[in-house]
């Protein structure tokens, strides 16, 4: 998976371990899922897992790795991943914003990533299946990247791996949970534990005053592929400065804490979610 602050790589069997210590549950609510490294943990556990996060990279990389499921999009995947690494590249936004006007990846991986990038958009693919080829671009992207895990800046010399080509690659998609199909949101943490219910939620918030969507702007972007004014060196997204979480502020952080967990032991939830036609 992509490199990423606050990744549970390590902590994930421990936390396996507390879910099934804690009963016989069969489903499990992520409303911070990030990269998806817990939930798709959680998945092949056979957990049905909700995963819920408010940016864009995020959902794409919960809906790859919690909803799709490898019996329904694998085989295409692997043909378009395939055809995609047959690709020349040619340069377009990508290249001009991170690889000309910033330095995050050299130019002949950036032209390629903007090839790829175009290709999927004009395939006009299925969701479940768009995610996974999005997925295998940004970890590939990810693999030839000049920084050191964050997007707030990047090296002043190339990182060795820059100089590599880039090479799309299946992403770990897994099949069904055995408690049934996971399903991937992307709302406000508040809302997502009001309306979505689960046999245990996990909790895993954001931590400082940086925001996520600063920190992988360049994520965001190529999933959104909405192609957006950016500003400062780094070239981040113009929106880095109005979409402000509570969690990331150090003021309001108490309050939001308090309405999530109140949210998530709220009554009616599960009337909310039948009129909505949830499940």
């Amino acid at each position: 998976m992509i490199k990423y602050i606050g990744s549970k790589r390590t902590l994930v069997p421990a936390i396996l371990e507390l879910i099934q210590r804690a009963g016989d549950f069969g489903s499990v609510l992520d409303l911070f899922s990030g990269t998806s490294r817990v939930g798709h943990a959680l998945k092949r556990a056979g957990y049905r897992v909700l995963a819920n996060d408010h940016n864009a990279y995020a959902h794409t990389l919960a809906t790859c790795y919690v909803q799709a499921d490898a019996e329904e999009v694998l085989a295409d995947a692997a043909k378009l991943v395939a055809e995609f690494n047959t690709l020349p590249g040619e340069a377009g936004y990508f290249t001009d914003t991170f690889c000309v006007q910033s330095r995050f990846f050299q130019p002949k991986n950036g032209a390629r990533i903007d090839a790829i990038r175009e290709a999927i958009a004009a395939k006009d693919l299925k969701p479940e299946l768009e995610a996974v080829m999005l997925v295998s671009l940004m970890e590939a992207a990810d693999r030839v990247d000049s920084t050191t895990g964050l997007q707030m800046a990047y090296l002043k010399s190339w990182a060795p791996r820059a100089s590599g080509d880039l090479q799309l690659r299946v992403p770990d998609v897994l099949p069904r949970a055995t408690q049934g199909k996971g399903r991937a949101f992307c709302l406000d943490a508040v809302q997502a534990a009001r309306d979505l219910t689960a046999d245990v939620a996990y909790l895993d918030p954001p931590y400082n005053q940086h925001s996520y969507l600063g920190n992988y702007h360049i994520w965001e972007s190529l999933v959104r592929w909405d192609k957006p004014e950016v500003y400062g060196v780094a070239c981040k997204r113009v929106d880095v400065r109005e979409r402000r979480s509570p969690f990331n502020s150090r003021p309001r952080v108490a309050a939001a804490m308090r309405q999530l967990l109140e949210s998530l032991q709220a009554p009616g939830r599960r009337r909310l979610l039948q009129q909505r036609g949830l499940p």
